[in-house]
């Protein structure tokens, strides 16, 4: 067989339940995102020039080596459980371990010390997270046969991941109450401990995907012996490279996520100088994350739906249009508070209907890819669709203080007029124009549509069944 499988289609228990191992995932990762600059700062207290080279190390690092994790995937040998199914056997209890660490790292007396131990377990940590993430991602490609399953499976593990935003307030408040009980209020030990809780539902997580994916990917040592791995599972560097450079529906989408990335980042990042300076109603900061992070679960649910009957690229072009309009409204009440959220929730809710559509427009460079090259590379394709993120995490981290600038803003400084207005344009007209860019981009720079997916996946079948 060498390996090689015809696709079969989702099984009851993909197509309702698939996403929930990124739940467990997201939990994780989102009590860093959350809580990691405030722990270090406020309990470890690290100082903040300490603070800034380990995020100037550990982001540049990250940017780096993203474009690497699907190469390795798809370079590597496949490992008793297939080439992607087997890090999510072996990497989430390394992860786990490692994401502990830091905490733990981070409260080390020495500064010095402290602040090497966390760069270098960071690293490690984002190593084996990364590689993690881009197999549990490939997945998906890996599992559908058609568009339509991709852009189902993408939009559940979206709304996953959104639910998982909507809890990890009200959860880790509940950890942080327990933990503080025996460790003691605003301890080290309370916050790493609360690491090693949300580390292990990885473990979970992970373990949940594996097993509901069994079948879907070869299995045994024996099939993946160096003497029966078949040509279409043998990937070359340069394969690999034809693969990236003659697939320009990957660039465009490439390009088009980097846009609504940043637009993301700017957002989250911005949303407290909003509330605090332009608003003045700083306690709605955290109905906002709540109300705004419900949007965003409804509208990856929906994209599920939607994608079943309409075109993916259409339904995208349609969703960044939308995230335009709302945008606009959001700058027209900026001075509103309540005028404001709403206007994001509509934001948030066509942005994460559109997230799931870009995977799927992700997944189905993969076949595409596949039928042009005759290799399966998905990990290489997914793994670029991480790349994005890491982009937009430091271009907002330029853009945001250029922005505050512009405006005026100077920290303990008044609150004229004109701040506010800059800060209400920073957060509302700045990524409209990124959202612009994003909808040109695919209008104009992906191609694929789902006739044409259909007879790659068809033609690429055919070649299985006779490789066979």
């Amino acid at each position: 067989m060498g390996g090689i499988f015809v696709k079969k289609g989702l099984n009851k228990t993909l197509t309702n339940w698939f996403g929930i191992g990124d739940f467990f995932f997201d939990i994780c990762n989102s009590y860093k995102t959350y809580f990691w600059v405030i722990f270090l700062t406020s309990v470890a207290k690290l100082p903040l020039a300490t603070i800034a080279l380990i995020s100037a190390v550990v982001s540049t690092t990250e940017i780096f080596l993203s474009p690497f994790y699907g190469v390795a995937l798809d370079v590597l040998k496949p490992m008793r459980w297939g080439r992607y199914r087997s890090y999510l056997m072996i990497l989430p209890p390394i992860t786990a371990i490692l994401f502990a660490s830091q905490w733990f790292a981070a409260g080390i007396s020495n500064v010095s010390i402290a602040s090497v131990s966390v760069i270098v377990l960071s690293l490690m940590f984002a190593l084996s997270f990364n590689m993690q993430n881009t197999a549990n991602m490939s997945l998906i490609p890996l599992v559908a046969a058609t568009e339509s399953e991709r852009a189902h499976l993408s939009s559940r593990r979206w709304a996953w991941m959104n639910l998982a935003k909507v809890v990890i307030g009200s959860l880790v408040a509940a950890l942080i109450a327990l933990y503080s009980g025996i460790f003691g209020n605003e301890s080290v030990m309370t916050y790493a401990v609360i690491a090693c809780t949300v580390a292990a539902l990885t473990i979970i997580g992970m373990q949940i995907h594996f097993r509901m994916t069994k079948g879907y990917e070869g299995e045994g040592s024996e099939v993946y012996s160096s003497s029966k791995v078949s040509k279409a599972q043998r990937i070359s560097m340069s394969i690999l490279i034809r693969t990236l450079t003659k697939n320009p529906p990957l660039i465009a989408i490439f390009i088009a996520s980097t846009f609504t990335a940043i637009t993301s980042f700017t957002l989250a990042m911005m949303a407290a100088h909003y509330f605090n300076y332009v608003a003045e109603a700083p306690a709605m900061l955290a109905i906002y994350l709540t109300v705004t992070n419900l949007g965003a679960v409804c509208g990856s649910l929906l994209a599920g739906v939607f994608s079943k009957k309409m075109d993916i690229k259409r339904l995208s072009m349609i969703a960044l249009i939308f995230m335009v309009v709302g945008l606009g409204s959001a700058r027209l009440f900026a001075f509103s508070a309540l005028g404001f959220t709403i206007s994001i929730i509509f934001v948030q809710f066509f942005a994460s209907f559109n997230y799931p559509l870009f995977i799927t427009m992700y997944s189905n460079c993969a076949v595409y890819g596949e039928w042009k090259t005759g290799v399966k590379a998905a990990g290489v394709v997914m793994g670029i669709s991480n790349v994005p993120v890491k982009i937009a995490v430091m271009v907002a981290g330029i853009l945001i203080p250029g922005i505050l600038g512009a405006a005026g803003f100077v920290a303990d400084g008044a609150i004229t007029q004109t701040v506010k207005a800059g800060i209400a344009n920073g957060i509302t007209l700045v990524p409209m124009a990124s959202y612009m860019c994003a909808f040109l981009t695919i209008t104009f720079g992906f191609k694929l549509t789902r006739e044409k997916l259909n007879e790659y996946q068809s033609e690429i079948d055919a070649r299985n069944v006779i490789s066979e």
